[in-house]
């Protein structure tokens, strides 16, 4: 597959890899690459041949591209015999935009279940995504084809951490929080104690612009709030992505204006 032919992928032209990468005829305007090489995991997170129902052979290969020093969303390219392109399917048209990275790789008929990092959430662009996703990626005999089966958010944490520091549990607050975020859960004043009096629907958005957590060492990805019912009293959980589909909560904060 170090040399194996590729289609026409973040509008630069197709072509024929050498040393597994085709770059574009002018440095400056990138060119694409197979994903993680030459990293040996490359072989397990970018690649994967199988025997199709009709007995010939078939491969599906994560292809990196980039343009002017800019990295653009991955794409699943299939093969039959040859190798022969049989067509491609960019990742970012099934699981949204972002600057995806392959965690994990595993076998699905006709092709892969890809675990995907570094997907944008509403409101995050630039380098880093914290949507996590997985996704399969197959060919159907006439084109490449592409589902989601789980997108994974800081939001299940979240509401896990929130109810942890509320009710005092500190075998979950061990669990759920960082050391930094430990002692402010322990030590929160919530006002609203009860937690059936905190609504169930709550937002999550981007740190980038938060200044409630400011100080040495706080280091975060999101920030979810909660509001009660009744009182103007709102929980803020600070929620720091530490591996794929797993995250934890690295603060909480509760304000009132009464």
């Amino acid at each position: 597959m170090l040399t194996a032919p590729v289609p026409r992928l973040c509008k630069h032209p197709a072509g024929t890899l050498t040393n597994g990468e085709l770059r574009a005829k002018d440095p400056h305007d990138g060119g694409s690459r197979i994903a993680l090489y030459p990293n040996a995991a490359w072989q397990r997170l970018s690649f994967r041949a199988w025997a199709g129902e009709d007995g010939a052979p078939y491969a599906a290969l994560v292809m990196d591209c980039d343009r002017g020093g800019v990295a653009w969303p991955p794409h699943v390219v299939f093969y039959r015999s040859g190798p022969q392109v049989l067509g491609e399917i960019d990742v970012s048209s099934v699981v949204g935009n972002g600057r995806q990275g392959v965690a994990a790789l595993a076998p699905v008929p006709g092709g892969v279940r890809l675990s995907l990092a570094n997907t944008y959430q509403k409101d995050e662009d630039g380098c880093c995504g914290t949507l996590d996703v997985v996704a399969d990626f197959t060919w159907d005999g006439s084109r490449a084809r592409g589902e989601v089966v789980k997108r994974i958010t800081e939001k299940a944490t979240a509401k896990q951490a929130f109810l942890a520091a509320l009710e005092g549990d500190k075998s979950l607050v061990e669990k759920l929080f960082d050391a930094k975020g430990r002692a402010e859960a322990l030590h929160t004043e919530f006002f609203v104690t009860d937690p059936g009096d905190w609504r169930e629907d709550f937002t999550c958005g981007s740190a980038a612009a938060d200044q409630l957590f400011e100080g040495e060492g706080r280091d975060y990805d999101r920030v979810c709030y909660f509001g009660a019912k009744a009182a103007y009293v709102a929980a803020f959980v600070a929620m720091k992505r530490v591996g794929f589909g797993t995250w934890r909560a690295a603060g909480i904060q509760v304000t009132t204006t009464d």
